[in-house]
């Protein structure tokens, strides 16, 4: 199912854009304030073109099975990541007025810019939009029990005057959960399951505009490499324990687990792969939106990235001999 020399070779191009970003960062050319601006760009504008472009890639005579799978996993993605979550907080043992933190970072991941950026490079265009499937799925639950779980903790003492209402949480929940790529995912396999014809002009532009998402996407992480104390995060034991579980050591059980009852490998890789994406940028953001401390998700979602380039090749290597 998987090349693992082709991984490697995606994995090492994926790590050079990442450097590129980096020195970009360092150079001048990015910053911290071109950051919101670019995140947008890639989250209502490119990646919505990624995942219509990608509608073409998928082969009609077995889409189907592999669409019922992408959804059937994309269900259950989310309380396997709730679950690896809670197994790595019992392992790393972080502190108890942080194991919401912590449990959050587990479930918030980067599955939209590293996670589809990782999947076109293994697995081909049409992996995008069955990536697509399975977080439109799973972000309902993200954006429900997932904040509910962010919102169990203890608030910071500075924030907590601060925190929203109930009619504000509930509307940022909507807005979160009612997004570009989520509409046009929905879209997408209407225009699958339908076999409705669109314009080559459109699909063509589509994929013109998609082409600069992984590549951008790769470049912030650069970016928020650059930005980050790197000894003071590094040097954080307890967080390297918890994403060793969280993200390569669960993700592994997983597989082999699934590969016996699940026939459509490919929606198996996808979801094994989006299990093993690392904390996502905005799960600090967002943890400060609720009153909670950001730094925790900040730092998690540096070291759980730079894991990642390596677990990721782990994971397709045993799924190439499984």
């Amino acid at each position: 199912m998987v090349d693992i020399a082709s991984v490697l070779g995606s994995m090492a191009s994926l790590v050079v854009v990442t450097l590129l970003g980096y020195i970009a960062a360092k150079l001048g050319f990015l910053s911290a304030q071109v950051r919101p601006a670019l995140s947008g760009l890639i989250f209502n504008i490119t990646l919505p073109c990624t995942i219509l472009a990608s509608v073409g890639e998928v082969d009609a005579s077995s889409g189907g099975d592999q669409i019922v799978w992408s959804i059937i996993l994309g269900f259950a993605l989310f309380f396997v990541m709730l679950g690896a979550a809670a197994l790595a907080c019992l392992v790393s043992r972080p502190q108890r007025a942080e194991r919401n933190l912590y449990l959050f970072m587990g479930v918030l991941t980067n599955t939209g810019f590293i996670g589809f950026a990782v999947l076109e490079s293994i697995f081909g265009g049409g992996s995008v939009f069955l990536g697509s499937v399975f977080i439109a799925v799973s972000n309902v639950f993200l954006y429900s029990i997932g904040i509910a779980v962010l919102t169990s903790g203890s608030h910071d003492s500075d924030s907590a005057a601060a925190r929203p209402t109930r009619r504000e949480r509930l509307r940022t929940m909507l807005d979160n959960m009612l997004n570009a790529p989520l509409v046009v995912s929905l879209v997408a396999m209407v225009i699958f399951f339908a076999q409705l014809p669109v314009p080559a002009p459109i699909m063509q532009a589509a994929d013109m505009a998609g082409g600069i998402t992984s590549p951008l996407a790769m470049m912030l992480v650069g970016l928020s490499i650059a930005d980050a104390d790197l000894k003071r995060v590094l040097g954080d034991v307890k967080l390297w324990v918890y994403t060793a579980v969280r993200f390569l050591v669960v993700p592994l059980a997983a597989y082999v687990l699934l590969a016996p009852v699940v026939p459509s490998k490919l929606a198996l890789g996808i979801f094994i792969v989006m299990l093993a994406m690392p904390t996502g940028s905005m799960a600090g953001p967002i943890a400060a939106t609720y009153g909670q401390s950001g730094e925790t998700p900040a730092r998690g979602t540096i070291v759980s990235t730079l894991a990642s380039f390596a677990i990721v090749p782990v994971l397709c290597l045993v799924m190439s001999v499984g």
